[in-house]
C-alpha cells in the first residue's frame, strides 16, 4: 500500500480561490421572539447555549441535555409504556389474519404513552450593562466554526464592547465574557426561567462565592431537579468586586436574586462560567435501580465544577477549549471554490442570494453548511452526554415539538450520518451508552411482554419514539408506532463504529458494542415467520409497518433489508468465543430471509412484499431504499450472502443469480426516487427528506439530481441561523437535516460501501457536482482504518491522492468514478 502524510499531498499553488475560514455573521441581534431561527448555537455536549438580545441586555438561552419532564419524575410507577401483563398471546391471531388477508392491525399491542414527557429548556442567563440601550452602533454578531465560539462587538459612548460565548468540554461549563475599551458600567447578572411555575424555581446569590444560582423542579415533590450557577472568574488578572441584590414581585411575592458588579474605573472586563446539571442518571435505568433513572442532587457537582473553572484565568479557559475543539473541527476539511463571491457577505445575504438563485448553487455556502454540521455535532455529542435529540441540545420551551425526543425511523440515524468517515467517531459514545442504558434494559421487558421472548434471553426491542426514561413500548398509532425494527437500524451505527475503527477492541467488547448488536439479532431470531401468504419458503416479519406509510402487513422491504444486514454484520464481526449455536441460527435465518429486493409492476423497488405501491406517491420517507442508502443490501446484495462463509445460501430464490442485476436494481431505485418527488409533498416539507434523496442520487453517481436536492434543502429549509426547519423556513426546528448534509456531501466525495470486503474499492469523486470544480478535501476516513485526501481539478479529475494509516488490516484499492486506479 502506498501511503504518505496528508500534509504533503496537495499542490503548492492552486489556480482557483478556496476559502477555509468559515462561520456565520449578522449585523443585527437575535431577537427574543425568534431565538430558534436567529440565535447561534454553541455547546459542549451536556450544555447548550444560544445568545440573543440587544447590546447591553444580552441573554443566553441555556439547555442541559438531561433536563426532561415526564417518566419516573412525573409518576413513580412509570413503566416505559410496557403493559403490566403480557400481550404476546395476541400475536398469533394478528399474524394469521395478516397472512390470510395481506393486511391487518396491531391495536391489541398499543400503549397510551402516559407520562412520556419532553425535553425542556433550563432557563436564561441575563447580563445587563447599565445605561446601554439603543445607542449602539457597528454591531456584529458572529459564530466561528474554527473556535466554536460566538462573538458580539459593538460601539457605544465612545467605547468598543465585545462579548464572547462558548461552551468548554474540558471544564464542563459555558463561558461568557465581556470586555470594553473603557470602564464598564454597573453589570447585573441573573438566571431565570419565566416559563416554569414560580413555586418550582428558586434563585439565590452569594457574594462570597460570587455567583448567582437557579434551582428548579419539573414538578412538585418528585420532579427532576435542575441546578445552574453563573460564577465570576476570580483569578488575579480579572478579579472584580460583587454584591447581591434581591427583588420582589409585588403581584406574587416571589423573590429573584441577582449578582451585581458595581461600576468601577478599574473594571473593563469580566468572565462568567455557567455550569448546570440534573439528578437524572441513565445508569439507574434498570431493574436493579427499579428503573428510577434518579441520581444524586446536582448541587455538589455544579458547585465544584463552576468553582474549579472559576479558579482559572479567562485565557486558560479559552486555551483549554481551543485545544479540545480545534483538533475535532480540523479532522476533516472541505474547500470549494467561492464562485458567487460569498465569503465576505453577511450570512443573511448569502442565504437570500441562494434562495433567489438556487438553480446555480453556491459552493461556498454548501461547504459552510457541511462545516456547520460538524460544529453542531461537536457541540452536542460528547462522552458523558446524551446523544443529540430532534433538536440537538437547543430548545426554548418546556414542551417542544415531538417532545424533542429520539425518533428512530430516520431522524436519530441521520443525526449520525458520516460521523465516522469525517473523523468524529470518538464523539459517538453518547449514542451507544444511551442505547445500552436506556433502551436495552427495559427493551428486554418489552420483548417479553409484547413479543413473547424468553425471560432469560438477551433479546431486546424498542419502537419509533423514545424518551430518556426507557420508553420502549409501542405507542398508539401503528403507522408510526409499530416499528420494532428501529434498533436493527441503529445497530448499523454500532457496526460502523467497529468497521471504521477496528483497533478499538475495548469498544467492541463494551456494553455499547457487539453485545448490543447481539441482543437485537437474538430478538429477530424469535420473530421471523415463514411466509404463509406467498408460501415461498422465505422468512418475513409479520406484522410490520413501513415507517409512517401504508398498511400493517408482512414482509416490509425496509425490515427485510435491515435484518438481513444485521445478520450479515453479526456473522462478519462476531468476536472469538461467540456461541457457535447462536451463529448457526443467524446463518440459517439469513439463508432463508426474504431479502427485500423486489421490483414491482411499474419498475419500482417495492416498499412491501405485496406490490401495492402507488406511482406518484410523494411520501417523505424512502424506507424501501434503506438498502441503497445508508445501507448496502441493494447496492451490494452479494455482500449479504458472502458473510455466510461456506454456507448454503441457495434456498428459496436467495441466490445471487436470482437477485435482479445491479443495473436493474439501480434503475428501480431511480424510478422510485422520481416517483417520490423532491421532498416537498403535501405530507411534509422537511429538510431531511430532501437530504435523503440527495444521498440516494449520489450513490447512483448522479451528481446533477444529487446536487439539486441538496440545494433544494438549503434554499427551502434553512433559517437565518442555518438551522433546518421542518415546515420549509418555519418552525419547528428539527436538526436531522443539518447533520444529514454531512452525509450527502461525503457521499458525493467518496464511495466506501459497507460489505465491500477486504479487497473492496474506494471510489473517489463519484458524484461531485460540476459547480464544485475545482476543490480539495482532507481527512476522509475509510472502512478498516485509513485516511484519504485528494484534490480535483477544473475538469473534475482527481489528482494528488494521499493515504495515511490503516494499520494493514484491510488492503484497499482507490479508484476514480471511471475505474482508473489511483492507489493500490
Amino acid at each position: 500500500m502506498v501511503s504518505f502524510p496528508l500534509f504533503a499531498i496537495f499542490s503548492a499553488t492552486l489556480l482557483f480561490s478556496l476559502v477555509s475560514g468559515k462561520g456565520f455573521w449578522s449585523s443585527s441581534p437575535a431577537p427574543y421572539s425568534d431565538i430558534i431561527r436567529q440565535a447561534y448555537p454553541v455547546g459542549n455536549g451536556r450544555l447548550g447555549a444560544m445568545p440573543f438580545g440587544l447590546p447591553g441586555s444580552e441573554k443566553v438561552n441555556l439547555n442541559i441535555d438531561s433536563l426532561w419532564s415526564g417518566g419516573p419524575f412525573e409518576n413513580t410507577s412509570y413503566t416505559g409504556g410496557n403493559p403490566t401483563e403480557s400481550k404476546a398471546a395476541y400475536l398469533p391471531g394478528i399474524r394469521n389474519w395478516i397472512f390470510r388477508n395481506g393486511t391487518g392491525n396491531v391495536t391489541e399491542l398499543y400503549d397510551d404513552a402516559l407520562n412520556y414527557g419532553s425535553y425542556a429548556v433550563a432557563g436564561n442567563l441575563s447580563v445587563s450593562l447599565s445605561g446601554i440601550g439603543a445607542s449602539y452602533t457597528a454591531y456584529n454578531r458572529s459564530l466561528d466554526f474554527d473556535t466554536g465560539s460566538q462573538t458580539v462587538v459593538f460601539q457605544t459612548n465612545a467605547s468598543s464592547v465585545k462579548t464572547t460565548v462558548y461552551c468548554s468540554y474540558p471544564d464542563a461549563v459555558c463561558v461568557y465574557s465581556v470586555s470594553s475599551t473603557t470602564a464598564l458600567p454597573e453589570v447585573t447578572i441573573s438566571l431565570e426561567n419565566l416559563l416554569l411555575d414560580e413555586s418550582l424555581v428558586t434563585t439565590s446569590c452569594s457574594t462570597s462565592e460570587q455567583y448567582v444560582r437557579l434551582r428548579s423542579l419539573t414538578q412538585a415533590n418528585i420532579g427532576m431537579r435542575a441546578d445552574m450557577i453563573a460564577r465570576v472568574v476570580s483569578s488575579n488578572s480579572t478579579a472584580v468586586s460583587t454584591l447581591c441584590r434581591n427583588s420582589t414581585d409585588p403581584s406574587s411575592s416571589s423573590t429573584s436574586a441577582a449578582l451585581v458588579i458595581p461600576a468601577s474605573v478599574k473594571t473593563t472586563t469580566f468572565t462568567l462560567v455557567i455550569g448546570g446539571g440534573t439528578d437524572y442518571d441513565s445508569s439507574a435505568g434498570n431493574a436493579a435501580h427499579d428503573f428510577s433513572f434518579r441520581g444524586d442532587d446536582p448541587a455538589s457537582y455544579v458547585e465544584s465544577t463552576t468553582s474549579a473553572a472559576a479558579s482559572k484565568s479567562a485565557s486558560e479557559l479559552y486555551e483549554a477549549h481551543i485545544a479540545d475543539y480545534q483538533p475535532l473541527a480540523h479532522a476533516f476539511t472541505l474547500d470549494l471554490p467561492d464562485t458567487a463571491g460569498s465569503s465576505g457577505l453577511e450570512t443573511s445575504k448569502i442565504l437570500a442570494n441562494y434562495n433567489l438563485n438556487s438553480t446555480s448553487g453556491d459552493p461556498y455556502l454548501e461547504s459552510l453548511m457541511q462545516a456547520y454540521a460538524r460544529h453542531l455535532f461537536i457541540s452536542s455529542s460528547r462522552p458523558g452526554s446524551l446523544p443529540p435529540n430532534l433538536q440537538g441540545i437547543w430548545a426554548t420551551d418546556l414542551s417542544n415539538a415531538w417532545s424533542a425526543d429520539y425518533h428512530a425511523n430516520i431522524n436519530l440515524q441521520m443525526n449520525h450520518w458520516a460521523i465516522p468517515s469525517t473523523g468524529l467517531s470518538a464523539l459517538q459514545s453518547p449514542l451507544f451508552t444511551y442505547m445500552a442504558q436506556t433502551w436495552a434494559p427495559r427493551g428486554s421487558l418489552t420483548a417479553q411482554l409484547l413479543y413473547g421472548t424468553p425471560p432469560n434471553s438477551s433479546a431486546w426491542v424498542v419502537h419509533d419514539e423514545m424518551n430518556i426514561f426507557g420508553h420502549t413500548a409501542m405507542k398508539n398509532d401503528a403507522q408510526w408506532a409499530n416499528y420494532p425494527v428501529s434498533a436493527a437500524w441503529m445497530m448499523t451505527h454500532v457496526f460502523d463504529q467497529y468497521d471504521y475503527n477496528p483497533e478499538d477492541t475495548a469498544f467492541w467488547a463494551s456494553e455499547g458494542g457487539y453485545p448490543l448488536m447481539r441482543g437485537v439479532a437474538a430478538f429477530w431470531l424469535t420473530q421471523l415467520q415463514p411466509d404463509a401468504y406467498f408460501n415461498d419458503g422465505t422468512l418475513v416479519v409479520n406484522p410490520c409497518n413501513s415507517p409512517e406509510h401504508g398498511p400493517t402487513t408482512f414482509g416490509c422491504t425496509h425490515y427485510q433489508q435491515l435484518i438481513s444486514e444485521l445478520f450479515a454484520n453479526i456473522l462478519t464481526s462476531a468476536p472469538e468465543g461467540e456461541d457457535e449455536g447462536f451463529l448457526r441460527d443467524v446463518q440459517s435465518a439469513l439463508s432463508r430471509m426474504d431479502r427485500g429486493i423486489h421490483i414491482g409492476s411499474w419498475g419500482q423497488i417495492q416498499e412491501w412484499k405485496l406490490d401495492i405501491d402507488v406511482e406518484g406517491d410523494t411520501h417523505r420517507h424512502l424506507s424501501e431504499l434503506y438498502g441503497w442508502y445508508p445501507g448496502y443490501s441493494l447496492v451490494n446484495p452479494s455482500a449479504v450472502m458472502s458473510s455466510m462463509s461456506g454456507s448454503n445460501a441457495t434456498r428459496n430464490g436467495n441466490t445471487t443469480n436470482t437477485i435482479p442485476s445491479p443495473e436493474a436494481i439501480a434503475s428501480a431505485v431511480e424510478t422510485t426516487l422520481i416517483s417520490r418527488g423532491p421532498g416537498d409533498g403535501p405530507d411534509a416539507d422537511a429538510g431531511w427528506e430532501k437530504i435523503w434523496r440527495s444521498t440516494c442520487y449520489a450513490r447512483l453517481n448522479a451528481s446533477t439530481p444529487s446536487y439539486t436536492h441538496l440545494r433544494f434543502a438549503l434554499s427551502e429549509n434553512l433559517a437565518p441561523n442555518g438551522l433546518s426547519m421542518y415546515s420549509a423556513h418555519n418552525p419547528p426546528f428539527q436538526i436531522d437535516a443539518n447533520f444529514g448534509i454531512n452525509g450527502a456531501v461525503v457521499e458525493m466525495l467518496i464511495r466506501d460501501i459497507r460489505g465491500s470486503g477486504e479487497e473492496g474499492e474506494v471510489v473517489l469523486a463519484p458524484a461531485i457536482p460540476r459547480a464544485w470544480w475545482p476543490g480539495k478535501v482532507q481527512g476522509v476516513r475509510v472502512r478498516g482504518g485509513g485516511v484519504v485526501g485528494f484534490e480535483w481539478d477544473e475538469e473534475g479529475r482527481v489528482r494528488n491522492v494521499g493515504w495515511e494509516g490503516g494499520g494493514g488490516r484491510r488492503r484497499r484499492k482507490v479508484v476514480d468514478r471511471e475505474g482508473k486506479v489511483l492507489l493500490e
